[in-house]
């Protein structure tokens, strides 16, 4: 895990974490075209491991995207810690907001611009639900701040789908073959 190494969390937050881990089971969205999973270590609550499965509208469809989450001390009333696995081993960008180092960015973590971290309010989930809504989507070009005024004109659309084809390569070479490989390996 990509936090292993820093402090367990307060016994006296526990509750807090193991509540909030407790809706999940009725609140992330498992559908077939996308879905969130969400993985805590017995021994670490505070320590996450979350699959984010592509849509399969975008250029991410069907790709296994990891992340590794701390909670952190201060959590709830500061953002988790979130660090973006699906690198391809450092080689690929996926999108604007995801970073080959593993940096996510998104305003609701502090790592962005705009409406950020609302202790009380804000949760895991609505940061979960951003990264699948906000980020994994149909046309992540216009992601890039000042792009979005390319938006519906031609030289917009044609760069658009010149970037979904090569993100659709990084999907099928960094989360999609690499599962299959896994799988193939184990069975023989």
């Amino acid at each position: 895990h990509a936090y292993a190494k820093e402090a367990s969390h307060p016994m006296s937050q526990r509750k807090t974490i193991l509540k909030e881990l407790g809706t999940y089971q009725t609140a992330l969205p498992i559908e077939f075209g996308s879905s969130i999973f969400v993985r805590a270590q017995e021994s670490r609550m505070d320590l996450l491991r979350v699959l984010i499965l592509g849509p399969e509208t975008s250029p991410y469809g069907n790709g296994c995207f990891f992340f590794d989450i701390s909670l952190g001390s201060s959590y709830p009333h500061k953002p988790p810690k979130v660090k973006y696995l699906t690198t391809g081993g450092g080689k690929y960008r996926f999108n604007p907001n995801l970073y080959q180092d593993g940096k996510v960015c998104l305003s609701l973590l502090g790592t962005w611009s705009g409406p950020g971290w609302q202790p009380g309010e804000s949760t895991l989930l609505q940061v979960l639900v951003s990264i699948q809504s906000l980020i994994l989507v149909d046309e992540p070009y216009f992601n890039e701040p000042g792009y979005q005024k390319s938006e519906g004109t031609q030289q917009g659309t044609t760069a658009s789908q010149l970037y979904n084809a090569n993100i659709r390569r990084y999907t099928m070479d960094a989360a999609i073959l690499p599962h299959f490989q896994r799988l193939a390996a184990t069975n023989n």
